[in-house]
Parts: structure tokens; sequence; C-alpha cells
């Protein structure tokens, strides 16, 4: 399903209420599955932008992928990404297209 997403945070630090509007929004599939996660060690709920060409993740994938709230117009997923070997909090709000 598409949606446009919104990466809430950066670096694991919230962006302000009042940006998030006027950061540009991503068109992306998203998938959510149950696979092994190499930076958790473990098999992980994850959350990705599914990207037609064999090609890197188009932004870091969600480990410990979780749905917190869900309505009419979309929903938001919260969980860890890593980025270069360091894991951050990150929520992904995600607006019907």
């Amino acid at each position: 399903m598409y949606f446009l997403l919104v990466r809430r945070r950066v670096n694991g630090l919230a962006v302000p209420s009042d940006q998030l509007r006027k950061n540009q929004s991503l068109r992306a599939g998203i998938h959510i599955g149950d696979h092994h996660s190499e930076p958790l060690g473990r098999v992980a709920t994850q959350a990705w932008v599914f990207n037609p060409t064999r090609g890197p993740d188009i932004v870091p994938r969600l480990h410990d992928a979780k749905v917190n709230g869900m309505a009419q117009l979309g929903m938001n997923i919260n969980g860890v990404e890593d980025i270069d070997g360091v894991r951050y909090a990150q929520s992904w709000w995600c607006r019907k297209e």
C-alpha cells in the first residue's frame, strides 16, 4: 500500500510539530514483516520502503517496528533504525496519499 511517509525523528531527536508538515514526504510502498534483523541479531518485526531495484534501502528500515496508531487517513509506525552501526529511535508518519 502506498503512503506519504514523513520521518518524525533525526538521529533519535523528535522533529518539532510545526516543522513536520513542512518536511517533504516520500511516496512509498510500506512493507511490514518478521525477518532476521542483522543489527539486532535475531528475528524482529521490520518495516521498510519497497525498493523495486536490488539496491540498498531507500530510508533505513525500522527494526522492532510497531504500528502504534491508525485511523482512516494513515498510521504511525515506531521502531529503531540503524545508521552506521548506531541505533536511533524513529517514527514514521504514514498518510494516505
